[in-house]
């Protein structure tokens, strides 16, 4: 009953990560959801002497590594070693001292590490369940209709839910789940049909693998490139071969011939793939945009920029404009960026070794040899992907990939549910038969039995640490963070600048969000902004200390700092390197900028404004009110030299802007 439960759960957790678009929500739902079934496999009994078999020490410090490597890049480094340039920069822009780290955004960082942890915990709880070899049936069975009900509804119509933006990865899985189900299914009608009948149940699942194929092939076909399409189809053909071997090709010869075959039908499937040329190899199998990706690249540490780094860095790299193309790094290319190139040559390397051993695994194993050979075909295929898309890294994708393995592992170890289950009757009839033993040789059954319900226990405790992180703020702070509630007290500002602030606002992200529900007034009194102005810059200096890339945020520091001219120009100069292209702080940055003398006299400043104003002007019309509100609040120099920009540009309109700012000035 206890099993039934937590896989339940894990379904639950996985298909709400599937359906919700990815957020802190999501997120910490997941991460609660598999924490508890990891504490409650780990305290109740449950067949641990197989897990012990599959977690020897080296796939603990495999599976440990990449959580390593995570928390050491958010730990603060000695000056001038791996720590991020960015942090001394920022220091030196605050006037106060930063810790230097190897991540660029500390609350990326920790989102990642929680993310891996609720994968980590499904892969080891399916693990934990699937030993049973008929709990392993039905959670197949559960996962192709998640699969393929997930890859319907992304196929039926494009949404950022289910299947959105992992669409093609989710029904490359589809492919291989109801390939093994078919597989099996066809094992047992030749296994316990008796001559001239057929077996109803195996015969109907084959039906419905069939289907399932078919939907999630077609959606393949019609909405992804080549390279998914080769991706499932080599995966499957790992499949294939294995179920060719032990059906027709039995022996060493027979193997190798299968074998042969396959690595052929691979490399002419690798001449059919679309390589691009004369670019990184991360993304040589891309069809999409990745120019912004091939820029971070070029600029990449050797220690990588930090867990989710990727995403954060990216709007850095875009290009501005309103058609620029909506760019999302492919899964090897964020793996470099996020945790440097050896980190991507690991990793492959480990899914080659974990493809071998599953193949060994499913050619030794006398039944139910379609789970580890399963694990195969999605390590040979998830490989490609993760050079053709990001699909693999989102939440509800990876859960889902976790699952696939925990099955395969669990499943791979012969017999081990059934040694699980036997163990404390062998121990009690020992104990009838005879003398206690001696307390040494109790010693490692016992070891080997507790063990792994303490890594289980460890694990869910450490992800539900995270998952309080995330959901707490919200609950604890009635949904408003400080940096929220100093956004609220900034929209009282003059008025300019209230806009830009509310858009800054709803770009907070998952680090520091908290959903704003301020019933403060708008209409605030002078003596409340004198007041409330340090408390705010106060919390977006507290913010930058986690994430200093918050272009938003340097730019508020900068409109809540125009008393002292030099601070305002060095928070100013943050603000355009650290989100240069992002139109929506392009109103709020122009009024400070043309505001402050010191500004509108450097060199480097003048050219900075000279881009934005030219954006304006020539390409975002629905946004040159904003140089009305610039030019009124602009200082002597900044009017003139915003005048002689307009007149370079588009001189009509600078006798427009004129005279709405003087009936404005006239109310």
């Amino acid at each position: 009953m206890i099993f039934r439960l937590v896989m339940s759960a894990e379904f639950v957790a996985i298909t709400a990560a599937l359906a919700m678009p990815e957020s802190l929500q999501s997120l910490g739902l997941a991460s609660f959801i598999l924490a508890t079934a990891a504490l409650v496999v780990a305290i109740f009994p449950s067949p641990a002497s197989g897990v012990a078999k599959v977690l020897r020490p080296a796939a603990v410090v495999v599976l440990a590594a990449p959580a390593l490597w995570m928390a050491l890049q958010a730990v603060p480094m000695p000056m001038d070693t791996l720590g991020n340039p960015i942090w001394a920069t920022a220091s030196a822009a605050l006037g106060k001292p930063l810790t230097e780290t190897i991540t660029v955004d500390k609350g990326a960082t920790m989102l990642s590490l929680a993310q891996y942890g609720a994968v980590l915990a499904a892969a080891l709880v399916t693990g934990v369940i699937t030993l049973d070899r008929y709990r392993a049936a039905q959670v197949l069975h559960i996962l192709l209709s998640i699969a393929t009900i997930a890859t319907a509804i992304w196929f039926g119509k494009k949404t950022d839910g289910i299947g959105g933006a992992d669409g093609s990865t989710v029904a490359v899985l589809g492919v291989l789940f109801s390939c093994a189900t078919a597989i099996r299914a066809a094992d047992q009608i030749a296994r316990h049909s008796r001559p001239g009948t057929i077996a109803p149940a195996p015969l109907l699942v084959l039906s419905t693998a069939t289907i399932a194929m078919i939907v999630c092939l077609a959606a393949l076909l019609v909405r992804t490139n080549s390279t998914a399409v080769i991706a499932a189809l080599l995966g499957s053909g790992i499949l294939l071969s294995v179920f060719a071997i032990r059906r027709w090709f039995l022996g060493l010869w027979g193997t190798a011939g299968v074998f042969a075959t396959a690595a052929i039908i691979f490399v002419a499937s690798a001449t059919v793939i679309p390589f691009r040329t004369n670019t990184d190899v991360t993304i040589a199998l891309s069809t999409s945009s990745q120019i912004a990706t091939e820029r971070m690249l070029q600029d990449v540490r050797p220690a990588g920029s930090g867990a989710g780094a990727s995403t954060v860095l990216l709007p850095l790299y875009r290009d501005m404009g309103i058609g620029a193309p909506r760019e999302r790094p492919t899964a090897a290319a964020a793996m470099v960026i996020d945790m440097g190139s050896a980190f991507l040559c690991g990793v492959v390397a480990i899914a080659m070794l974990a493809a071998c051993i599953l193949i060994r695994r499913s050619l030794s194993r006398a039944y139910d040899y379609v789970y580890p050979a399963l694990g195969a075909g999605a390590s040979i295929a998830l490989t490609i992907l993760a050079f053709a898309d990001h699909g693999i890294l989102s939440l509800g994708a990876s859960l889902l990939v976790a699952a696939l393995f925990g099955l395969a592992f669990g499943q791979s170890v012969s017999g081990a549910g059934r040694e699980a289950m036997s163990l404390e009757s062998k121990e009690a009839s020992d104990r009838m038969a005879g003398p206690v033993p001696a307390s040494r040789p109790r010693l490692a059954p016992a070891f080997l039995t507790l063990w792994p319900r303490v890594a289980l226990a460890v694990l869910g405790i450490a992800l539900i640490i995270p998952t309080i992180w995330m959901i707490l703020p919200g609950w604890y702070l009635g949904g408003q963070s400080s940096l929220a509630a100093a956004i609220s007290a900034a929209a009282g500002w003059p008025n300019e600048i209230s806009k830009p602030v509310s858009v800054a606002a709803a770009h907070e992200d998952f680090w520091i969000r908290g959903e704003s529900r301020s019933g403060k007034d708008p209409a605030l009194a002078a003596d409340e902004q004198k007041t409330e102005l340090p408390a705010a810059s106060n919390a977006f200096a507290r913010a930058l200390r986690s994430s200093p890339l918050r272009g938003d945020i340097w730019l508020m520091l900068a409109a809540a700092s125009k008393q002292n001219s030099i601070q305002t120009a060095a928070m100013l100069k943050m603000s355009y390197y650290t989100a240069p292209n992002d139109l929506d702080l392009l109103p709020l940055r122009l009024s400070v900028a043309l505001a402050t003398d010191a500004v509108v006299r450097e060199l480097e400043f003048r050219d900075l404004i000279k881009r934005d104003v030219s954006l304006v002007v020539t390409r975002r019309p629905a946004i040159r009110p904003a140089l009305v509100a610039a030019y009124r609040s602009a200082s002597a120099e900044g009017k003139i030299y915003l005048e002689n920009l307009i007149s370079e540009l588009d001189p009509t309109y600078l006798d427009n802007m004129r005279a709405r700012n003087s009936r404005q000035g006239s109310r």
